[in-house]
């Protein structure tokens, strides 16, 4: 079963266009493909999967997705060790902002970056969803984190400083909604950072669609797992609309180049700092 949208997630607008380029590349599946709004430019999966297929497919490993997409081995806990120098960069960017006080992280894996921000002083509490990951963060680091989904929660107005996610945005069926809820939990004056992938509007892929690079990746669930594709323009306007405004964008990166060793790639990372990079992150705060 598929979920048919007739407006833009983002904006509301009405006026979709099918990005052909970019639902051959993901290797979908009929009838699935990605719609970008012809307004704002946001994209996402429409038709799309319900909630009830991803859920099967995450907690269960099965149901109608894992039949088309085949479920891949390994997820975000594994890669929660890579990312400790640029969490340690964020918390640093947060403070130098003027940060303090409770932080919320959604989607707290195992617990590696509420770990590092209770290092500096914070306040912290997790929601994340997986019961093994939130296990682990008990074990290793103490931490009770909230489980389930972030729309599963509804804190009091105002109950934190600082609200925190890595890599969840992309996932969340009704991002706008979220981004407002979060808001709402902020204090005035509080501060919300996200990171997201930059999945179509980076250097390398408008390189790809410029050269007119056809090669589909396989048709796994790595395939069908993000419903929404964000760009630095619209997470801009995601945190606008959610009540915030932004302090700071940049790219992020998580291995260092080497210039003489690795020329191109560092000509590929200075394009990228002008056209776009493979993951963007975004510091807003609350007005």
């Amino acid at each position: 079963m598929a979920e048919k949208l007739t407006k833009c997630l983002l904006c509301g607008k009405p006026r979709l266009k099918t990005d052909t380029y970019a639902t051959r590349i993901l290797n979908l599946a009929d009838p699935h493909c990605v719609i970008k709004c012809r307004d704002c430019g946001f994209r996402f999966l429409n038709p799309r999967p319900t909630f009830a297929e991803y859920q099967y497919a995450y907690t269960l490993g099965s149901g109608p997705l894992v039949k088309v997409y085949k479920l891949n081995s390994d997820f975000y806990g594994q890669e929660d060790a890579i990312r400790i120098t640029q969490y340690r960069k964020k918390l640093d960017l947060l403070i130098k902002a003027g940060a303090k006080g409770r932080l919320l992280e959604i989607g707290s894996c195992t617990g590696v970056f509420l770990n590092e921000a209770k290092k500096k002083g914070f306040e912290v509490a997790g929601i994340e969803p997986s019961e093994k990951d939130s296990r682990i963060a008990k074990q290793r680091y103490g931490l009770n984190l909230h489980v389930g989904v972030v729309e599963g929660f509804n804190f009091p107005e105002e109950s934190f400083d600082v609200v925190f996610s890595s890599h969840v945005f992309e996932h969340l069926l009704d991002p706008l909604a979220v981004a407002k809820k979060i808001g709402s939990w902020l204090r005035p004056g509080g501060f919300h950072m996200i990171e997201v992938p930059n999945q179509f509007e980076r250097c390398e892929f408008r390189r790809w669609r410029l050269m007119r690079v056809n090669a589909p990746r396989e048709r796994t669930f790595l395939s069908i797992h993000h419903p929404v594709f964000f760009s630095p323009k619209t997470l801009r306007k995601l945190v606008e609309l959610s009540g915030c405004r932004q302090r700071s964008m940049r790219n992020v990166y998580y291995s260092s180049i080497n210039i003489f060793q690795e020329p191109k790639a560092a000509v590929s990372r200075f394009l990228a700092f002008i056209f776009g990079g493979l993951n963007i992150e975004i510091l807003a705060q609350r007005l």
